[in-house]
């Protein structure tokens, strides 16, 4: 780098180093705009050194149609991006536990009210620009005042971001916000290159191991180790296979070195090719049949819901699933914060359920439509069967996902076999605008409580609090939390199949 280029983002740090922003400020956006020249520099990217080369194939079914992690809210572009290209100010481990990110220590004022990160030191963006606090201010001011997908509401609490010096950065909050370093450790929490000079839709200028080689849209990524990189392998190819059938062929052929298929239950053709290796962990997404609680339906009354809860079978409807990695018996799952297994609260009886059902009269009753995408057509009609043989009338209707989302806009449904996702499903039960329009007012206050915690041990038990709450009134089913596959060469090491689905890891892979 010249001592020009040197001098000009010594300058631009200086600009930005004790910047604070209060809220949403398009005068502050337009500042930084003008204030921050345009800085060009030497691009460092080159063969890692750390690196033992080689080349690894992953073939996935859900490649992205674009590279712009800030506005694209897209699963498959965070878990190929996010912690291979970009990097957060936090990160998760393989059991979701908040780790050191880019911040290599941060705590929490005893009122909740102030959060203090630090860096890491000696931190770079793949092209050799300078990564430090400033880095940090921007990019959470760029989420707020763009408003990227998820800011609105899981950076409200925001009140001001400051950096006393390139390496600490000082949020504080309106009100404690117990999320907050989660959302910190997912695409809110990157920190971007503001003198990147780049097309996102087509390029990546991240602080990960990895730069983005290569890429067309919905078929290839490559991405290439960085200059600086740990990763133990050069170069990572990602291909994109219209179906699973596809991908395990691929893998079975030699094709793909780690295949991550859409449904676990793929993975079992693998079983007996001695040149793979088949290995399963545990999503956040639940198996979930929703209730419909508006006021006009049968379901906003308790002891229909709990009626229900009790007449379905759940070691019959999952011992014969391969997608199955725990059954659950309430909203939160096992690899969220406050989980315990609540599937005692209302277990099966079908007896007792039949009895608190029979209060109803079947006109008032009538049929129950039960609504599903055609990944769980089966598993509905399963719920269909085992309601019918207690006396209540179901109708299943399979449709396509926009035809699933017309329904619920429409609430055209009493019953919904769905999957939710992770945090952001378990809060679903606190919003009455929710898809369940659950409303609780004790849950509700749990909530709130629980969020606005100032230790993690409290938020826990607030959440533990929530939980038994939402699942002692039924406010839905719970069936089971979702198993995660990989398929792998035997040659190949350092991959993991927890939380497969969203999280792909890739600097530890490598060919044995």
């Amino acid at each position: 780098m010249s001592k020009k280029s040197q001098h000009r983002e010594s300058t631009a740090n200086q600009l930005s180093r004790w910047l604070i922003f209060l809220g949403v400020s398009a005068v502050l956006a337009v500042a930084l705009l003008v204030a921050v020249p345009r800085i060009t520099h030497r691009s460092l990217f080159g063969d890692a050194a750390g690196t033992s080369g080689g080349t690894v194939t992953v073939g996935i079914t859900d490649t992205p149609d674009t590279l712009d992690i800030r506005t694209a809210n897209s699963t498959s572009l965070d878990r190929v991006l996010i912690g291979n290209v970009y990097q957060t100010l936090l990160d998760r481990n393989n059991e979701n536990k908040i780790t050191a990110g880019l911040a290599s220590t941060w705590k929490t004022s005893s009122d909740g009210l102030t959060l203090t990160f630090t860096l890491r030191d000696g931190l770079r963006f793949a092209n050799g620009h300078t990564l430090d606090a400033s880095s940090v201010v921007w990019s959470l001011q760029q989420a707020v005042s763009n408003k990227w997908p998820g800011a609105d509401t899981k950076l409200a609490s925001l009140a001001s971001v400051s950096n006393p010096n390139t390496s600490t950065v000082v949020i504080t909050l309106k009100q404690p916000d117990a999320t907050l370093p989660r959302t910190l450790a997912g695409r809110l929490g990157i920190v971007y290159d503001r003198a990147a000079g780049i097309d996102y839709k087509t390029q990546a200028a991240g602080s990960g191991p990895y730069r983005v080689k290569d890429f067309t849209p919905n078929k290839r990524i490559t991405l290439a180790a960085t200059g600086e990189s740990t990763a133990k392998t050069s170069t990572i190819v990602i291909s994109n296979y219209n179906d699973d059938t596809a991908l395990m062929k691929a893998a079975k052929a030699g094709d793909v070195d780690l295949a991550i298929p859409t449904d676990p239950s793929s993975a079992k053709s693998a079983d007996n090719d001695q040149n793979l290796r088949v290995a399963s962990g545990t999503s956040e997404r639940k198996v979930t049949l929703l209730y419909n609680n508006d006021a006009d339906s049968i379901l906003s009354d308790v002891q229909a819901r709990t009626a229900l809860r009790m007449m379905l079978d759940k070691t019959a409807l999952t011992q014969n699933r391969s997608d199955v990695a725990q059954v659950l018996g309430g909203p939160i799952g096992p690899l969220e914060p406050g989980y315990e297994d609540l599937t005692g609260l209302i277990a099966h009886n079908a007896d007792r359920g039949r009895q608190l059902m029979s209060y109803f009269s079947s006109s008032y009753i009538g049929t129950l439509k039960l609504v599903t995408n055609e990944t769980y057509e089966s598993l509905a009609q399963q719920i269909a069967s085992q309601l019918q043989e207690q006396g209540i009338s179901v109708e299943v209707s399979a449709l396509s996902d926009a035809g699933v989302q017309d329904c619920i806009s429409k609430r055209n449904f009493q019953l919904l076999l769905t999957t939710i996702d992770g945090v952001d499903g378990t809060a679903d039960f606190a919003d009455p605008n929710g898809i369940s329009r659950y409303t609780n007012a004790d849950a509700q206050t749990q909530y709130t409580q629980a969020m606005r915690s100032t230790t993690q041990e409290a938020y826990e038990n607030g959440m533990k609090a929530y939980a038994r709450t939402v699942s002692s009134t039924a406010a839905s089913d719970w069936l089971y939390a979702r198993k995660t596959a990989v398929v792998a060469s035997t040659q190949l090491a350092g991959y993991s199949a927890q939380m497969a689905d969203e999280r792909l890891p890739l600097a530890n892979i490598a060919k044995q």
